[in-house]
């Protein structure tokens, strides 16, 4: 969503910015920092569907009791004895953050690990977990349901109303010389924080996306948040995703109360073959698939992740590119907070 022409902030001026926001919701100082270094790190990797565009409707929540943005995760033991983090009824980022640090530690000693997370909002940008556990040699990948109650946003295959949730999945694995290999997507055919940035910046979304409350094919934002409803990803492949993973969600932990639940499944990939020989020959793997030549408007093929790690480096340097209507939306949010600091202003 981000075009050329957009203001570019510095990075750790926006991060200062978020933090006060959040500060003003109810965050405790800890919890402030993680979530506005992920917000900001989301929009450093150009997905800013789930950067600070997000702050709006974290503040709403809070003021509606939706969630407690002071809650703190810890790891508890599920009924049947695995290890289940209870985020209560907070944000999910540090509640995934434990989740990762869990499952990596127990993959370690055991060669594979499952960890439930429940009782969390929303939990950011997904795909930075499964890259800590890439980084760290294994195989990673979460899984997000049991939230249809809270968020009706996709309609089924075949379906003519929003009734399941974005049901999102990410994947990582440890990479070659460049990095792990990351996919984080959600089922529908855009995430609903993509949306709602394209509303914030009062631009149109791609064909394709949602439909309105007819069930009409439309690009306008407002017809998604007026009864409209976003379509699964490839008609019925992204439909039997989101159906499993509320399943997984809702049959495992239970119905979620204001986000979704999480399963982390981790596995330590030198059970298997020496970390140097995997990294020889992903790197071969991936080298070839870099190889293949460009289509017409593309200027080379990257391998997953690639793309968020080349745009970090670029924004860290130029600055955060935000539009100017959602630098305005950010505005009005701190003065309706009495957050004396607004946004940065641009370079």
């Amino acid at each position: 969503m981000q075009r050329a022409d957009d203001p570019r902030l510095r990075a750790n001026e926006l991060i200062s910015f978020t933090e006060a926001i959040l500060g003003a919701i109810g965050c405790g100082p800890a919890i402030a920092a993680e979530m506005a270094a992920h917000l900001v790190e989301a929009d450093l990797a150009g997905v800013y569907s789930h950067g600070v565009v997000r702050l709006t409707q974290y503040a709403d929540a809070a003021a509606a009791g939706r969630f407690d943005p002071a809650a703190a995760p810890r790891l508890t033991v599920a009924a049947g004895g695995a290890p289940l983090v209870d985020g209560g009824n907070g944000f999910g980022v540090p509640a995934l953050r434990l989740a990762t640090e869990t499952a990596i530690a127990a993959a370690r000693a055991e060669g594979l690990a499952a960890v439930g997370v429940a009782e969390v909002d929303h939990t950011g940008r997904i795909g930075a977990f499964v890259e800590t556990a890439a980084e760290a040699g294994q195989l990673a990948i979460l899984i997000g349901g049991g939230g249809r109650a809270e968020w009706r946003q996709v309609a089924p295959y075949g379906g003519a109303q929003a009734l399941l949730p974005t049901n999102p999945y990410a994947i990582g694995i440890p990479g070659g010389e460049r990095g792990p290999v990351t996919i984080d997507f959600a089922t529908s055919a855009a995430s609903g924080g993509k949306i709602l940035a394209a509303r914030a910046a009062g631009r149109a979304v791609a064909e394709g996306l949602i439909v309105d409350a007819e069930g009409r094919p439309s690009t306008d934002p407002d017809a998604y948040f007026s009864g409209g409803a976003l379509l699964p990803a490839a008609g019925p492949k992204g439909y039997g995703m989101a159906a499993l993973a509320e399943l997984v969600g809702e049959a495992i932990f239970g119905r979620a109360r204001s986000g979704m639940n999480w399963l982390l499944l981790t596995v330590d990939l030198a059970r298997f073959r020496g970390p140097s020989a995997y990294r020889a020959a992903a790197e071969a793997c991936l080298a070839e698939i870099r190889s293949c030549p460009p289509a017409p408007g593309f200027d080379r093929v990257e391998v997953p992740g690639e793309r968020e790690r080349r745009l970090r480096a670029e924004n860290l340097a130029a600055g955060v590119p935000l539009p100017a209507r959602t630098l305005e939306g950010l505005s009005a949010l701190a003065r309706r907070l009495s957050v004396p600091q607004g946004p940065p202003s641009p370079l």
